[in-house]
């Protein structure tokens, strides 16, 4: 029997659909996967090398690419599956999510999980407040609520203060991408910093604390929080009985540019069955899987045709066509080598800023001089 050894991330949109699906696989073809899980702080931070000495299969974060094409710890698909069908997986692609584990014309993973910043709410307490449609509105919302003893929330902790600033700049029209000459406009840039100190002083006390998964479990179990704006978003919060009130998500505020999130997997250098891990990958992020068992074991699929799905959508409240268009037009960071570490650094240097209400001027030149130093050891 083919044993394989995969890891993913410590959720249940992350860890119960693999172990469903597997389960299923190895009914049908006799290939056992084994999984462990990573903490949601380690997904986005740990060693891919490390990793990929232990494991067949990893679930990663689109930005650990480069690292993978440089260490030449991860597997390109493009030398395991034929093009037809890695064609049809792009095809089905939900957004760019596929396009995001590209680099430098290799394919390093498949999306089995698509996600992005976009909104949530809970109607029950919205009640007759029109949703935002931009950031003024999302501000006078903040406003309106707090005359009701409401809030808007929002996740600010240090990965999330990063995020958002990636997604500010990018609808403020100065996106951060790889070889940008400098990070990001410095007038556009000091006005994204601006907002989230704005954001600090206007939404829900919480928010430099909470995480997306934080965030959500606050709204949902207490009658606090009626809007958030800008969040990486959970499927599972928005089914009947996951939390003691459902969830709804929609588009952001302005709908495009938001940060691209999910999960792709991938098969390591060191894995012994490469063909066998690379058709289990194929087949789990094909249309079926991904439509069906997938989503019904709360997994949020990368795949369209699970977004656009009937079945799906009644089993989540519609969360997937009422974010569609956010997802469709999603940001997606840079990949580069240095990426992973820089982004972490950025995010520990806004939540400081947020914390302790230093200088956005004097932040940004820190800033700068962070990511010109992030492409010192990038393999040409």
């Amino acid at each position: 029997m083919i044993k394989l050894k995969g890891i993913t991330w410590d959720h249940a949109r992350g860890y119960d659909p693999l172990i469903v699906a597997s389960a299923l696989y190895l009914k049908e073809t006799g290939i056992q996967i084994e999984w462990q899980k990573r903490s949601l702080t380690n997904f986005g931070d740990q060693s891919l090398e490390t990793l990929a000495q232990q494991f067949d299969l990893i679930i990663i974060d689109h930005p650990h690419v480069g690292v993978a094409e440089a260490s030449n710890c991860i597997t390109a698909f493009d030398d395991l599956l034929d093009a037809t069908q890695l064609e049809q997986l792009q095809k089905h692609s939900a957004g760019p999510s596929f396009e995001s584990y590209q680099y430098r014309n290799k394919q390093w993973a498949l999306p089995i999980d698509a996600a992005m910043q976009c909104a949530s709410s809970r109607p029950d307490l919205l009640n007759e407040a029109s949703l935002p449609t931009n950031w003024e509105e999302v501000f006078a919302l903040a406003n309106f609520l707090k005359t009701k003893n409401l809030y808007v929330g929002m996740a600010l902790c240090p990965t999330d203060c990063l995020c958002s600033f990636l997604s500010l700049t990018a609808q403020l029209g100065s996106p951060i991408t790889e070889n940008n000459k400098q990070l990001v406009d410095p007038i556009l840039g000091i006005k994204a910093l601006e907002m989230l100190r704005r954001m600090r002083n206007q939404f829900h006390a919480k928010a430099l604390d909470w995480n997306p998964i934080a965030l959500y479990d606050h709204m949902s179990n207490e009658n606090e929080i009626a809007y958030s704006p800008l969040a990486f978003c959970y499927t599972n919060y928005s089914r009947d009985g996951f939390r003691k009130n459902i969830l709804s998500y929609h588009n952001a505020p302005t709908t495009k540019q938001t940060v691209l999130g999910g999960a792709g997997i991938a098969i390591t250098s060191t894995c012994t069955e490469k063909t066998a891990a690379a058709n289990f990958a194929a087949w789990i992020c094909g249309d079926l899987i991904q439509s069906t068992i997938y989503v019904q074991a709360q997994g949020q699929p990368g795949n369209k045709m699970a977004w656009e799905n009937t079945a799906a959508n009644a089993h989540t409240n519609n969360f997937f066509t009422q974010t569609l268009d956010t997802l469709t037009h999603a940001y997606v960071r840079p990949r580069y080598q240095g990426w992973p570490h820089f982004q972490q650094w950025l995010g520990e240097k806004i939540h400081a800023f947020l914390l302790h209400d230093t200088s956005a001027e004097l932040l940004l030149k820190t800033l700068e001089a962070g990511y010109q130093n992030s492409y010192q050891f990038q393999n040409k």
